[in-house]
């Protein structure tokens, strides 16, 4: 019988598929064989973009010519109204679409490698959470993933522990990701204080990598449904976007928070000339002018120059910077190695193994 990693949350975005990612080339450069499984994919919409692009992703980067994407994800459900869109028979039919995909993919290999929905709670309504499926595919152990660089990461564990005891599950591990470095020498304390006395164990501290966790301008653009407007600057759409800044006063206050912050975001309507030329010369990856009003020439040359993307937002400046809150940056194609040297070195592979 294969060893199952089942990867679940009680967060959204705290990093499975990173995890996933890392743990696929681990058991890669290991010489094992492995399966990789997401149940239920959240693709964007119900009726156009069907496919959850986190799979995706893994499927043309990582797990190359494995498995059809169906094989790997035979259920998707989108993110909004998901609960009209399944009755009782509609949960029997997923849950045993799951299962019969679950048991052909874990034929013959070591490993698999399931990644969990957004969260513990997520579909619970409708019966296709990670627990119900997790017990319908006999699968008692389950690792958590804790996001939080706060001391409520505690009671979050906890309270997904007696959860877990009550569904009659386990939760067998657990992986600090994304976790703030100034926090990390604070988690080891509340390791220590609060959950080895539970023999649970933490295969890993994972710190936030900058590189790794922040979106790119492409990124961003999709995230606000933007549109380029300076196609000289196509490269710099690639850029790493570290800080975002609502430019709401004149230009000379801007620049004492601009000269603060790398590689920022800097959002202001497009009649703001004079902020979005000292934006311009500072250290900015993307210029985001809202409600769709074109900037002054003079800013599209000096950006052009600069090679730093602007991007028209359809919206006003509170929901464009409400859109980026919810944005979920993906790993790139030039950042899977740098997730496997992460994975090696911050992960108990000994004991995972």
């Amino acid at each position: 019988m294969a060893k199952v990693f089942y990867l679940c949350s009680l967060q959204e975005r705290a990093g499975k598929s990173f995890l996933s990612i890392g743990f696929i080339q681990k058991l890669q450069k290991e010489g094992k064989k492995y399966a990789y499984f997401k149940p239920v994919g959240c693709p964007k919409g119900a009726f156009s973009l069907k496919s959850d692009k986190d799979i995706d992703f893994i499927l043309k980067n990582v797990y190359k010519n494995k498995e059809s994407y169906d094989r790997v994800c035979p259920i998707s459900i989108p993110d909004s109204y998901y609960i009209d869109l399944i009755d009782a028979e509609k949960k029997i039919e997923h849950i045993e679409r799951i299962k019969a995909t679950y048991e052909e993919i874990s034929k013959d290999v070591d490993y698999v490698i399931i990644e969990g929905g957004p969260s513990v709670r997520k579909f619970m309504r409708v019966g296709i959470d990670d627990v119900s499926i997790a017990k319908s595919l006999g699968i008692k152990d389950m690792i958590y993933v804790s996001p939080e660089s706060s001391d409520k990461c505690i009671d979050n564990i906890f309270f997904t522990k007696n959860y877990f005891d009550f569904r009659e599950v386990n939760l067998s591990a657990i992986i600090f990701n994304k976790i703030d470095f100034e926090y990390i020498p604070r988690i080891k304390e509340l390791q220590k204080g609060h959950i080895d006395k539970y023999n649970i164990p933490v295969l890993g501290i994972i710190e936030r990598s900058i590189e790794l966790f922040s979106p790119r301008v492409m990124e961003v653009k999709e995230g606000i449904g933007g549109e380029l407007i300076n196609e000289a600057a196509t490269a710099g759409m690639n850029n790493i976007v570290e800080t975002i800044i609502i430019g709401a006063m004149n230009a000379q206050a801007a620049l004492k928070y601009l000269r603060q912050v790398k590689k920022a975001a800097v959002i202001t309507g497009g009649d703001r000339t004079d902020l979005a030329l000292a934006a311009l010369n500072e250290d900015v990856s993307v210029l985001i002018l809202t409600g769709f009003i074109q900037p002054d020439a003079k800013v599209v040359r000096v950006a052009n120059e600069k090679k730093i993307p602007i991007i028209l937002s359809p919206s006003d400046t509170y929901t464009t910077m409400r859109n980026l809150e919810r944005l979920k940056p993906g790993i790139q194609d030039d950042e899977i190695q740098a997730v496997l040297d992460l994975m090696e070195t911050q992960i108990d592979w000994e004991f995972l193994l």
